[in-house]
């Protein structure tokens, strides 16, 4: 008799795409849910008559492996509602993206709501969501047609904000949610000035990046740091990294992990203490941290090299500077030097694999040397593993 898979194991069975989106907050840029995506190996909108996929009646029971939100938003083909709208009840909370059809009748309202599209002939239903892409409308379209749509719908979702211009036209006609790409660019600041809690980071990431310190000299620059040092060994001794016996001081996590390893860790902890940006950030930097990591053995780099190509291509949007200056001020190794600047080496292509999935740029995903399966199934793990240590860093 065969095994049964475990929920998420079941997940990544899925022949096609998943891709996950973060959906704001607006006035305060916290995450309110999730977008999940179900498209085809091509990255093209499935067929609405779809096969149904045998993880789907298990999604109540997946959704806490990649999520710590009890809601999603989810665009599948209308082949796959039923299932959903069948699912064994859960505490969680799912929007159907309808996508032009028509509002099902006969649905629990306490565990389903619906989202049309501006736009779109769905637009003439009441749904709980309305989704209104930027790419379509600008600032007159949303001025007019705001009146409208706030009569007809509880929740204004805007989609594609991919810059801060977007993101401050959405505040300005106090939009409820937001999706795009505009958290994760620096802000535009005076390229020049560093505020100083940034600078005093900096200076400890020269230390921690240093290719010739000392272990000694490693653990002493982490204990200068009273709150650093004590959430590295918080997390050193977490269930997360299960280590068979209990670390007691910095210098015996470096004996026990390495110094390449501490290093790596005590700077994203270091980043992920960066205050006054989202924390859905800090949640990029570790899933592409670890996606670049899971690709290291198909481009055969060394995992290290890969996971800090991951972790420091979020410093411009953490730092509010263009990611060149910050990488001169490092003594980071030459390739990673290349895979932050242009994607270039073996970090720097599979780097350009985990951008491109993260924004589903699914022709640059196609014409990438790894199978797409093999991406896919990397995200999938990525996410879930940067959601199982963000559970630890909240603690």
């Amino acid at each position: 008799m065969a095994e049964k898979q475990a929920p998420f194991e079941l997940l990544k069975s899925f022949s096609g795409l998943i891709h996950r989106r973060p959906l704001f907050i607006t006035d305060r840029l916290d995450v309110d849910s999730y977008h999940l995506t179900f498209l085809n190996k091509h990255g093209e909108k499935l067929n609405d008559d779809s096969e149904v996929p045998d993880f789907l009646e298990q999604l109540p029971n997946i959704l806490p492996a990649i999520s710590d939100r009890q809601k999603a938003l989810l665009s599948m083909p209308e082949s796959w509602h039923d299932t959903v709208f069948n699912s064994p009840g859960q505490s969680q909370k799912f929007t159907i993206d309808i996508n032009g059809g028509a509002l099902p009748d006969g649905v629990d309202p306490s565990r389903f709501s619906f989202a049309s599209h501006a736009g779109l002939s769905s637009d003439n239903t009441t749904s709980e969501t309305l989704l209104i892409d930027l790419e379509s409308h600008n600032q007159k379209s949303l001025t007019e047609h705001l009146p409208y749509w706030r009569n007809n719908h509880k929740i204004l979702c805007a989609t594609n904000v991919n810059n801060l211009d977007d993101y401050t036209l959405c505040k300005s006609q106090t939009l409820d949610l937001l999706q795009g790409q505009f958290y994760i660019l620096p802000a535009a600041k005076d390229k020049q000035k560093i505020a100083p809690s940034i600078q005093i980071l900096m200076e400890l990431l020269v230390k921690l990046q240093d290719p010739d310190i000392e272990p000694e000299d490693l653990a002493a620059s982490i204990n200068q740091d009273i709150s650093l040092s004590y959430k590295l060994l918080r997390l050193i001794n977490s269930a997360f990294f299960g280590l068979p016996r209990e670390v007691s001081s910095t210098k015996q996590a470096i004996v026990m992990l390495g110094h390449t390893k501490i290093k790596t860790w005590a700077s994203l902890l270091s980043l992920s203490g960066v205050d006054d940006k989202p924390v859905e950030l800090r949640i990029v930097a570790m899933t592409r941290a670890r996606m670049c990591e899971l690709l290291a053995k198909y481009y055969k780099g060394q995992p290290e090299l890969f996971f800090a190509a991951g972790l420091f291509s979020t410093l411009d949007a953490l730092m509010d500077a263009p990611i060149e200056v910050l990488v001169e001020k490092l003594p980071l190794a030459p390739e990673l030097k290349e895979a932050l600047l242009d994607n270039s080496g073996a970090a720097g292509n599979a780097l350009a694999d985990v951008l491109s999935y993260e924004k589903g740029d699914w022709t640059a995903i196609e014409a990438s040397p790894i199978p797409v399966e093999i991406l896919a199934r990397a995200y999938l793990d990525a996410i879930y593993w940067a959601k199982e240590l963000n559970t630890q860093l909240q603690d």
